[in-house]
């Protein structure tokens, strides 16, 4: 084995300090007390002789080394070159020796600083704070200082307010709002659950709107045609429809002209399933029109799981064959194959998957969904 030179330290001591960086950061005592020992593995005679003046200058570099840690030197008796002492290992005698090593010295310092204001602002915490600040370091570290005091200000705030049943714009914590608990809030989670044993952020959120449009307005005629409403108060509204009809994209919704006996929701997507627990859309004739593409179908997979008798518009071979052109490439396909696709969807499904396709609801003509809106019910896929 080539024998180490001084430059070749840094990464040695860079692999170790990765390594080593969350137990020292879970266990700051235990750092200062490690070592990390790098043979040098010097020549041997025949090496030497092959290349005495490399080995020589070798040997000097490391009587020049002032970088961190301890040289330590060893004789070796020579047949030819009689004894010589030479350098045989690195040892980097504490979490900063090794860090300085490694070119980390100045990050490991605002780790060091800022667990100890983590531990310091959130204490005492539970036995299982060290490692929750611990294994979010990479998470906490990167912050900007304004973000990390907010960080400590929010966990600490939590922590003493377990049930407040406030929305977050309304926490008083200075630089708090929705979009700052929503970028950070797996890392508060977990230092709040070493702080206090749980999760719970103890706050309300914004009930998820569901947009309505009343199709027949003799289902309800006091309301508007088209308007948004919590789902606890969409499943107490006195709405008696013969049919549902789900649509994945909000223009359908808009663009959906007068339906007997009719109700059109917005499924927001893959929270579709929240929709079954909606006694008058259960007790309906329910009918889930999405995009055909993978998620499309991955959707109504997942609505059909909580409501079997779910059946679908427009998600057919036969539309999809028609209107390919009107397609486009499908950039994140849903890997997942649907297993609640009757045989007609898994053709279309297999159809779009197989040519990584995306024709969105409203891309289809507007004549060709007209003709065939709920009615008889010969348009559903069967």
């Amino acid at each position: 084995m080539k024998w180490v030179p001084p430059d070749a330290v840094s990464a040695k001591a860079l692999a170790a300090y990765r390594n080593r960086r969350a137990r020292w950061i879970a266990d700051p005592v235990a750092a200062e007390s490690d070592a990390l020992s790098i043979a040098l593995h010097p020549p041997s005679e025949v090496r030497v002789a092959d290349d005495p003046d490399a080995a020589v200058a070798w040997v000097r570099e490391w009587h020049r080394y002032s970088g961190p840690g301890r040289v330590d030197w060893e004789s070796r008796r020579w047949r030819d070159f009689g004894t010589q002492q030479v350098p045989v290992r690195l040892v980097l005698s504490s979490a900063s020796e090794i860090a300085a090593a490694a070119g980390r010295a100045s990050e490991w310092a605002l780790l060091g600083m800022r667990q100890r204001r983590l531990v310091t602002g959130l204490g005492p915490g539970t036995p299982t704070l060290a490692a929750a600040v611990a294994s979010t370091h990479t998470r906490w570290m990167d912050l900007e200082e304004q973000d990390f005091a907010t960080l400590v200000a929010v966990v600490r705030w939590l922590a003493d307010h377990p049930a407040s049943g406030m929305f977050i714009r309304q926490l008083p914590v200075p630089g708090v709002d929705t979009k700052w608990v929503s970028r950070h809030r797996g890392l508060v989670e977990t230092l709040l659950d070493g702080v206090r044993g749980d999760r719970d952020l103890g706050v309300r959120s914004l009930p998820r709107m569901c947009e309505v449009a009343v199709c027949d307005r003799s289902l309800l005629p006091a309301a508007p045609r088209i308007f948004a409403t919590p789902l606890a108060e969409l499943a107490a509204l006195p709405l008696h429809p013969a049919i549902t009809l789900v649509l994945e994209n909000k223009e359908g919704l808009h663009a959906l002209p007068d339906l007997a006996s009719t109700v059109a929701l917005h499924g927001a997507g893959y929270s579709v399933h929240e929709l079954a627990d909606v006694p008058w859309l259960a007790a309906s004739d329910v009918v889930y029109w999405g995009d055909l593409d993978t998620h499309g179908f991955a959707i109504l997979d997942r609505f059909r799981r909580h409501l079997p008798n779910v059946r679908s518009l427009l998600m057919d071979p036969v539309t999809v064959e028609n209107w390919r052109h009107l397609g486009v490439p499908e950039p994140t396909p849903n890997s997942n194959v649907p297993e609640h696709l009757t045989e007609s969807e898994r053709a279309a499904f297999d159809l779009v998957r197989a040519e990584n396709l995306r024709i969105e609801q409203e891309r289809l003509p507007w004549p060709y969904v007209l003709d065939r809106l709920p009615g008889d019910g010969s348009q559903f896929s069967v």
